[in-house]
């Protein structure tokens, strides 16, 4: 088996609890502004980028949807949330962290987020100076489940696919990490993958803390 070089970190949902506040953020915008937007719909929305989401919503509300506005307003209901109730970090994150430094393992994070929401998140958590590269969802021409965006994580890292690995929680961020020709190990948030999808994944954990007794991948 390849030598670990690089770990790839989707961010949403697998290393913080946002994909909850995002529905929560998207419901309750929605709702000041008389849209109806089902769990079902949103759910359907995880792991893509501000683009693809944007196309998502046009088919669904129509061209009049103003999503921009709309964008920026369920932004600031999240931020909002997390200022009162603070951010959510899943179990594990800053010890999985730790080990691959002192193993000297790179890191990176692939998020469909943009830059500025990534970094305001990741800073907010303490672990942004943790990684060696970011890379976000409005620096890549194509959303997940097309594999730009971990091969591009591979690229900066300059680390061959095959000594990579990706932890996702999203079916989508799992078919981008099998395009690409990456391991990954599913983290499930939200949704719990399909048998096929388990099927195509190196491995299946509970949470972050379990990534580190891999030892036969790390």
């Amino acid at each position: 088996m390849s030598k670990i070089e690089l770990v790839i970190f989707d961010m949403d949902g697998l290393m913080f609890n946002t994909e909850v506040l995002t529905i929560r953020a998207w419901k309750e915008t929605g709702k000041l502004y008389n849209y109806s937007i089902s769990n079902e719909f949103l759910l359907g929305l995880l792991g893509m980028n501000k683009k693809s989401i944007q196309a998502q919503f046009e088919k669904c509300f129509g061209d009049d949807f103003s999503f921009d506005f709309m964008y920026s307003e369920q932004g600031k209901c999240i931020n909002k949330i997390i200022d009162t109730e603070g951010l959510g970090i899943k179990k594990g994150l800053n010890e999985l962290l730790s080990y691959l430094t002192e193993n000297k393992i790179k890191k990176a994070v692939a998020t469909s987020s943009s830059r500025e929401r990534a970094e305001n998140l990741l800073s907010i958590a303490g672990v942004l100076d943790k990684y060696d590269e970011v890379i976000c969802g409005d620096e890549v021409t194509k959303s997940k489940p097309d594999p730009e965006i971990f091969l591009t994580a591979c690229k900066k890292s300059k680390v061959h696919p095959d000594n990579a690995i990706v932890l996702e929680d999203s079916e989508r961020g799992l078919e981008a990490a099998v395009a690409a020709k990456i391991r990954c190990v599913l983290i499930p948030d939200l949704v719990e993958p399909s048998k096929n999808h388990v099927k195509l994944a190196y491995s299946k954990v509970i949470s972050l803390m379990d990534v580190i007794s891999l030892k036969n991948l790390l």
